[in-house]
């Protein structure tokens, strides 16, 4: 196990939002002293991840630091995305069992006995992706270049209370949604029938905006989203409607645990 694994297997089993500890408890997770530079330099807790191990600890875990007093030796994570679910280790079945596993079900069934203590290891799912901005609502015309017909995620920003406010849009087509959603305030679909509307059967009415509120527009394209399994990933591929719904989910509860609404909308 690598040195830093111990604390990305934490982060990746807390229920919490925000996380503060002390330096000596995370050596304590770690089993192990942390370096000189991380008690002195601030940068050494940045969110950049690459080649820096201790970095992709947290990243990968679907964590981030939001702030550091290293006069109080104290660090405070924040979740950033889902982080994973853990799951409890069974413990390991005694070996005196094998043998009533073996006459219930033959050899086949003792050896899935053996494997599934493997199976039940924690594990930490996590999503990243770069959001490429479009532009305000009001200026991106339908055809515009910035939005292509390939399937992605779309975000919509506005502001509610004075607040940031998102949708996430899984869109099987970026620029069949924008030409929707442009039409709709416009009130062109107002016969449109959209099977299991939620809060009206008009795109306006089920993302909430009105004509004249001012939007900024996000994407996430094709080849800007990666699936990682502890630490290790690919590329998701967006063409595929459950991944691309798995990463829009992801995404939208990430937006609802930074305080930003996150309404998630399939399309």
């Amino acid at each position: 196990m690598a040195k830093y694994d111990p604390l990305r297997e934490h982060l990746a089993r807390l229920d919490e939002v925000v996380w503060a500890a002390k330096l000596e408890d995370l050596e304590k997770i770690l089993g192990s002293s942390l370096p000189m530079s991380a008690r002195e330099h601030r940068t050494w807790w940045a969110n950049s991840g690459g080649s820096l191990v201790h970095q992709n600890a947290w990243l990968d875990a679907g964590w981030r630091v939001d702030h550091t007093d290293l006069k109080r030796d104290l660090v405070v994570f924040r979740r950033l995305r889902i982080g994973g679910t853990a799951l409890a280790q069974a413990p390991r079945r005694p070996e005196t069992d094998m043998p009533r596993a073996a006459e219930a079900g033959g050899a086949e069934a003792a050896r899935l006995s053996q494997m599934m203590t493997g199976l039940r290891e924690s594990v930490s799912v996590t999503v990243r992706a770069e959001w490429s901005a479009v532009g305000p609502l009001a200026d991106v015309v339908c055809g515009s270049t910035l939005l292509a017909p390939e399937p992605g995620v779309y975000r919509l920003t506005r502001l509610r209370d004075g607040r940031p406010f998102t949708s996430v849009i899984d869109a099987r087509d970026l620029a069949g949604f924008h030409q929707a959603l442009r039409r709709s305030l416009k009130g062109l679909d107002q016969g449109d029938h959209v099977p299991d509307a939620v809060g009206g059967t008009r795109l306006v009415d089920r993302l909430g905006i009105e004509t004249g509120v001012a939007c900024e527009i996000d994407v996430v394209r094709p080849g800007n989203a990666w699936i990682l399994t502890d630490g290790r990933g690919r590329g998701a591929e967006l063409g595929k409607s459950q991944e691309r719904e798995l990463v829009a989910r992801l995404l939208a509860i990430q937006e609802r645990q930074s305080g930003r609404g996150g309404r998630l909308l399939r399309w």
